[in-house]
């Protein structure tokens, strides 16, 4: 196991390097090295940060609930 995977927050609900709340944030180190991707020790703050952000993204969208009865949006102009 790569030295990133020891700064992993290891126990879901404990705040990370970054300070923030684990919870829902997926072992970071473990999913890149799954797909062989080498993440430096001083960058998996950053990155577990990232992964926390773009889950509460997720999160959002996938509780958005669209009835089925929706007009689809077949043009979209901002």
């Amino acid at each position: 196991m790569s030295s990133a995977a020891s700064v992993s927050p290891s126990a879901p609900g404990t705040p990370g390097a970054a300070g923030h709340d684990d919870r829902k944030v997926p072992p970071v180190a473990d999913m890149a090295r799954i797909i062989g991707l080498s993440i430096p020790a001083a960058c998996l703050p950053d990155v577990v940060a990232n992964t926390a952000l773009l889950q509460g993204y997720a999160d959002l969208l996938g509780g958005f609930a669209l009835p089925d009865d929706c007009e689809p949006a077949y043009e979209y102009t901002p």
